[in-house]
């Protein structure tokens, strides 16, 4: 599998937990991203390890949204 394959299956998959409320999945989804931005820095890939920080965002932005409709 390819970073952009792995990228694209998230951000579906953090769109996916949003519509369904799953904070829970969200938070883990952020965990991961945060995980593949760490292994991007240390291979030297600044501009994907950027990539999975703005995706990590994303998914505690939204955890944080259903926490606003409760």
């Amino acid at each position: 599998m390819t970073n952009e394959q792995i990228y694209a299956y998230i951000e579906r998959t953090i769109t996916e937990r949003h519509l369904a409320g799953d904070k829970a999945a969200l938070n883990r989804l952020q965990t991961a991203c945060g995980v593949l931005m760490a292994a991007a820095n240390d291979a030297g890939q600044s501009a994907i390890a950027k990539q999975w920080q703005i995706l990590a965002a994303r998914a505690a932005n939204l955890a944080e949204k259903i926490n606003e409709k409760m």
